[in-house]
């Protein structure tokens, strides 16, 4: 599954993230290398947030390649709003299958006090059992429930392939 970025410092980029019977993402790992050209379309621009320094508190549920504008978004907004705190809960069925891990970590060393990410892995067991399974409804409820506090909350995005 392809999708694609476009940071402000004028960079785009096109995060693929194999998939399993995928007709683009097997191609892609498989042909494309360094320097190849493809023709895409434009980013379609529908999901994005007004950036706004009285919504200081940001959540995202985001899963899997659901990830991509969710940075895009996460990353602008710390950037741009100095006050404004951002929690991100990332769904993927393992570490090593978590796109951009290196660059949220990033974020996170770097807005060490704006920024919490916190990993839902189906594959990988944690020792907390919040962080264990799938990131379906029940679980973005028992994170509501338990870590975060809905009424705090001044704006939330939710990206992420369906089920499979």
């Amino acid at each position: 599954m392809g999708v694609t970025d476009y940071d402000r410092d004028g960079e785009l980029r096109i995060g693929i993230k194999r998939v399993r019977g995928g007709r683009f993402s097997n191609f892609a790992f498989e042909t494309l290398k360094p320097g190849h050209e493809i023709e895409v379309m434009t980013p379609d621009g529908r999901f994005f947030t007004h950036l706004n320094a009285e919504h200081a508190k940001h959540l995202a549920f985001s899963g899997g390649s659901g990830i991509t504008p969710v940075l895009a978004i996460i990353k602008t907004t710390l950037d741009m709003e100095p006050t404004s705190r951002f929690t991100l809960v990332y769904g993927n069925r393992s570490v090593d299958a978590s796109m951009f891990a290196e660059e949220l970590e990033d974020l996170k060393n770097r807005y060490m006090d704006r920024f919490s990410l916190y990993h839902v892995l189906s594959d990988d067991l944690q020792d907390v059992e919040l962080f264990n399974g799938v990131l379906d409804r029940a679980k973005c409820r028992a994170f509501l429930e338990t870590l975060l506090a809905p009424e705090e909350i001044d704006e939330a995005f939710i990206c992420g392939p369906g089920p499979r």
